[in-house]
C-alpha cells in the first residue's frame, strides 16, 4: 500500500475512534449508541441528564486526547529531527521539567501558594503556563549560546536533573496532601479537562500546527545534518530556535491542563517511521499526528474500562480506581516499543 493509502486509513481511524470513545468511555447501558448518534446529529439526546453526561463529562476528555495526540506527538518528532535522537521529546529535553518545577513550587512553597490563590481553582494551570514560558525562554537562551544541537540537549537534560533534585527536596519536606496533589499532576489525567478548557487548547493547537507546516522543509533539510542543511542556505540557528519555540509553546500550553503525559512524544514518531516507510516530513508529520490521536484515544478508553485490582496488589479493602492515562500510555507504549525494537534486531540478525 502506498503512503497516501496508509495516511488515509490512519485519518479514518483517528476520526472513528473519538466517536467510538463517546460510547465506550462510560456505562453503555446508561447511554446507548442511539443516544450518541442523536447527540452528534441534533445536539441533544432528548434527555437533559444524558446531555450533561455526554457534553460535560465524556466529550471534553476525548477532545483533549485528540488535541494532545495531534500536538505533543509532533513536538516530539520535531525535537527528534533537530537533535537526531529518537529519544528526544518534550520530557527528555527538559521542557516538561520547567513546567513541573514551577507547579511544584506553587504546591509546596506556602508563599507562592498564597500568591497564586488570586487565580482560584486555576492556580495550578497558571503555574504550569508560567513553567512553560520559563522553559521556552531557558531553551532559547541555551540554543543561542550553544553551537551544536547535541550540546543543547545535553545542557537541557542536565538542567532537568537539577530541577528534579529541587523537586525531590520539596517533596521530602512536604505534607502528605500536597504530595498527593503533585503526584496527581505528574501522572497525567484527562479527567481534569472541562468544556471551557477546550477553546484555549484548540487555539494553541491550531497555532502550533500552522507553525509546523511552515517548518516542514527545514525539518527535511535537517535530516542530513546541520552542515548539509547549512550548505543549502538554511539558517540553522533560526530554525533551531523556531523548533524549540513551538515545541516549548505547545508543551507549556497543553500540559498544565492534563498533567505530565510524556511518552506520546516518543512512541508516535517511532511507530510512524516504519509504518509510513519514509523520513519525509510531508508524510511523517500527518502520520505522527494521526497515530498520536489513535494512541491517546485508545489509552483513554482503556483507562476508563479497566481498573487496578487494588485489593489484590496492596491487600487493602478499597474500591478500584481508574488508571491514569499517562500510566496506561507508558505501560502499553513501552511494551510496544520494546517489542518492535526486539523484532527489528531479530530481523537484522536473520538477514545477516
Amino acid at each position: 500500500m502506498n503512503r497516501v493509502g496508509i495516511l488515509s486509513i490512519l485519518f479514518v481511524l483517528s476520526l472513528i475512534l473519538p466517536f467510538t470513545a463517546l460510547y465506550l468511555a462510560g456505562d453503555t447501558h446508561l447511554i446507548t449508541l442511539k443516544d450518541i448518534v442523536d447527540f452528534l446529529l441534533t445536539g441533544t439526546t432528548g434527555d437533559k441528564f444524558k446531555d450533561i453526561i455526554i457534553k460535560d463529562i465524556r466529550l471534553p476528555p476525548i477532545i483533549g486526547a485528540v488535541l494532545i495526540g495531534l500536538t505533543l506527538s509532533v513536538a516530539g518528532l520535531m525535537l527528534q529531527t533537530l537533535f537526531r535522537n529518537l529519544l528526544a521529546s518534550p520530557y527528555t529535553t527538559g521542557i516538561s521539567s520547567g513546567v513541573l518545577m514551577v507547579v511544584a513550587l506553587v504546591i509546596f512553597v506556602d508563599s507562592l501558594s498564597h500568591l497564586f490563590e488570586i487565580f482560584g481553582g486555576k492556580s495550578i494551570l497558571v503555574a504550569g503556563w508560567c513553567g512553560g514560558i520559563f522553559s521556552m525562554i531557558l531553551l532559547i537562551i541555551i540554543a543561542l549560546r550553544v553551537r551544536e544541537a547535541n550540546g543543547v540537549i545535553i545542557v537541557a537534560l542536565l538542567l532537568s536533573y537539577f530541577f528534579m533534585g529541587l523537586r525531590a527536596y520539596l517533596i521530602a519536606n512536604a505534607e502528605e496532601l500536597k504530595i498527593q496533589e503533585y503526584w496527581g499532576f505528574t501522572v497525567g489525567s484527562l479527567s481534569k479537562i472541562t468544556l471551557g478548557d477546550i477553546i484555549p487548547m484548540t487555539i494553541c493547537s491550531i497555532v502550533f500546527i500552522i507553525g509546523v507546516m511552515f517548518l516542514i522543509k527545514s525539518l527535511n533539510a535537517l535530516l542530513f545534518g546541520e552542515q548539509y542543511a547549512k550548505s543549502f542556505g538554511l539558517d540553522i540557528k533560526k530554525t533551531r530556535i523556531l523548533i524549540l519555540f513551538f515545541a516549548s509553546f505547545i508543551t507549556g500550553a497543553i500540559i498544565p491542563y492534563v498533567g505530565l503525559i510524556a511518552f506520546i512524544g516518543i512512541i508516535a514518531p517511532y511507530l510512524a517511521r516504519p509504518l509510513i516507510k519514509t523520513s519525509d516530513h510531508r508524510y511523517l508529520v500527518p502520520a505522527t499526528m494521526f497515530l498520536g490521536v489513535i494512541l491517546m484515544v485508545s489509552c483513554h478508553i482503556l483507562s476508563l474500562k479497566y481498573y487496578l485490582p487494588i485489593h489484590y496488589i496492596y491487600g487493602i479493602n478499597r474500591p478500584a480506581s481508574p488508571l491514569p492515562i499517562g500510566a496506561v500510555l507508558d505501560i502499553l507504549g513501552g511494551l510496544l516499543v520494546v517489542y518492535l525494537v526486539y523484532k527489528g534486531e531479530k530481523k537484522i540478525k536473520i538477514d545477516y
